[in-house]
């Protein structure tokens, strides 16, 4: 029998694998980021068709999260201290729309998104997605060179680099995975502050009546920035620790409940956890 995402994260969570893929992804049909390759849009045709996709991309997510998903945004005022600054975004990977809901909450053509290479396609869809601000971490040195040297000058422009620092997307997930190291050794080289972002899943008496999904609600949280003393990964590893317990602390909030992870050995006291929102 096919395994449901919510049996896969079951068991991956058991397993402790918190960063791997409950989809297969293809490689083949995948854009090359080696050679020559841009990661921002510099030619006229690119720039031209950024100037128009990032605000039709706006509004398309504006009406597809409000009528769709009743999406919700709360703490927009958190973005005012990071103005003229910028920064490292971080978000919960736990819906297939969450890169568009992040980048109309944070800004359109404010924000750029990180992601694996593989989904930078070849064709009309990998010049969307790079001309909307998509930058592809790719797997040799070279590629995360190139990465590093290009989100040291949107960084300096006063950009928004989000990055997915659970790594594998789980769907309507609501715990928060362990976090990688990357996004926050950026943040702490840039002397930059991360903004975290944290999707949660409500639910409501209307969307309970229609059986309907739960509401995604987007909380822009306080930005944290990092310690000026220490080596790079120290400071790293701090700011990384410092984020993940505001998380932790606003999924505790929110779901009204502690966040604890299903135990390695299964439970024979047969009582289900629900970690997958409805």
């Amino acid at each position: 029998m096919l395994k449901t995402y919510k049996d896969k994260a079951i068991e991956y969570e058991k397993k402790r694998q918190f960063d791997r893929d409950l989809n297969d992804h293809r490689y083949d049909d995948a854009l090359p980021i080696d050679g020559d390759y841009n990661y921002l849009p510099v030619k006229a045709g690119e720039r031209i068709r950024r100037f128009f996709l990032v605000p039709a991309i706006s509004f398309f997510g504006w009406v597809v999260g409000k009528f769709g998903f009743g999406l919700k945004i709360k703490g927009k005022k958190n973005l005012k201290s990071i103005k003229k600054s910028g920064a490292i975004a971080i978000c919960n990977h736990v819906h297939e729309l969450d890169t568009l809901f992040v980048k109309i909450s944070l800004g359109g053509f404010r924000t750029f998104h990180t992601g694996s290479f593989y989904l930078l396609k070849r064709g009309w869809a990998g010049r969307i997605f790079k001309s909307g601000g998509f930058l592809p971490v790719g797997e040799t040195v070279k590629d995360l060179q190139k990465l590093s040297e290009t989100v040291d000058i949107l960084l300096k422009k006063g950009k928004i680099i989000n990055f997915y620092p659970e790594h594998a997307l789980w769907f309507r997930y609501e715990k928060i995975r362990p976090f990688k190291l990357g996004a926050f050794r950026f943040a702490a080289k840039a002397n930059v502050p991360v903004l975290p972002v944290f999707i949660e899943f409500r639910e409501t008496a209307l969307r309970k009546f229609f059986k309907m999904q739960k509401k995604i609600v987007l909380h822009i949280l306080t930005p944290e920035y990092p310690e000026l003393q220490g080596g790079l990964k120290q400071r790293a590893e701090k700011l990384r620790d410092t984020v993940f317990k505001k998380m932790k602390d606003k999924y505790e909030s929110v779901y009204s409940r502690e966040m604890v992870y299903l135990p390695e050995e299964p439970d024979e006291s047969g009582c289900e956890l629900q970690i997958i929102a409805g």
